[in-house]
């Protein structure tokens, strides 16, 4: 097998997970990708049931101590897992991601492309991910929802100290500017004297998050649909920071960044990854119309009622 899919829960959200693995279950490369859920909960009932209604995947599921470090207590049982099982890449993904199964079948076929040097991850277009949303909007949205949501964007105000980060001098890029220019805008993100760089207007202007979930939902059908034959590489990707909570790295690469204490600035990888990539000049590939579905930023007040909201609306109806 070649890649491990370590699937990181929480208790609230198990209502996410029988469409997140009934979408999983499309895909034709079941033989080699094997599925470890990392709970702290005593759910692993729940997550065994839904898995064994599935044709053949190839699962585990673990209870990991619960304690104020979880989430890397989890990853760092993921990577032994992946070690000691011979997993080359692993690929790491929330409880708040719905992926195509044609998706991970394109991913896993190309995940030779990560034994290149330049390149540190590879992942899905994710709907609200950064730079993802960047992406999602350019391929997947008609004109005029473009030219809606960019009018959004321009009127979001940023602030300072938003997760200790000074964000304000942004604004000159939205209330002050006339026109979204997503180049510009990513250009002074990166030379930000701070670690925290996943900003966007996405993640902070809920009006505009919200008319993208409405979008997405009323048009399922066709971001369901299999889009095997249009999807390609991103190789060019220059944006300064990623901001996915979904995507596939080699394991080896993966313990280095988990492992690197000097990288650290909190109880996650995520600015470790980031920092990484950079020390490295190592970017991130993405699939070219390969989607995934991030609903909301945990910024935003009930989020997960939102979320349950999002999942009755685009599974349900």
């Amino acid at each position: 097998m070649k890649l491990l899919i370590f699937y990181l829960t929480d208790d609230r959200r198990h209502f996410t997970f029988p469409h997140f693995i009934k979408m999983l279950d499309k895909s034709k490369s079941k033989d080699l990708w094997k599925l470890i859920i990392l709970t702290h909960s005593n759910d692993l009932d729940f997550y065994r049931n839904e898995v064994n209604n599935c044709d053949g995947i190839n699962f585990d599921a673990v209870n990991v101590h619960y304690d104020d470090v979880n989430y890397l207590r989890k990853v760092n049982y993921a990577i032994n897992y992946a070690e000691t099982n011979n997993f080359p890449y692993v690929m790491k993904c929330d409880n708040d991601i719905f992926i195509n199964a044609e998706t991970l079948d394109y991913m896993i076929d190309n995940l030779h492309s990560l034994e290149n040097s330049n390149h540190l991850t590879i992942g899905p277009v994710l709907t609200s991910g950064i730079p993802g949303v960047e992406y999602f909007k350019e391929q997947f949205l008609d004109n005029d929802a473009q030219r809606h949501i960019e009018g959004l964007f321009l009127k979001t105000t940023f602030q300072d100290n938003y997760c200790c980060g000074n964000y304000a001098y942004l604004n000159k890029h939205t209330t002050h500017s006339t026109e979204w220019k997503k180049e510009e805008f990513f250009e002074n993100v990166r030379l930000m004297n701070h670690h925290y760089k996943g900003i966007h207007p996405i993640r902070v202007n809920e009006e505009s998050l919200q008319f993208l979930n409405n979008y997405i939902i009323k048009n399922k059908t066709r971001l369901l649909e299999n889009n095997n034959s249009k999807l390609e590489i991103i190789y060019n990707d220059n944006s300064p920071y990623l901001c996915n909570s979904v995507f596939c790295i080699k394991t080896d690469t993966y313990k280095k960044v988990v492992t690197g204490e000097d990288l650290y600035v909190d109880q996650f990888e995520e600015v470790p990854l980031n920092k990484y990539s950079w020390n490295n000049k190592m970017n991130h590939l993405f699939i070219k119309n390969g989607f995934a579905i991030h609903m909301y930023y945990n910024w935003k007040a009930n989020h997960i009622e939102y979320e349950r909201q999002f999942c009755n609306d685009f599974f349900e109806r």
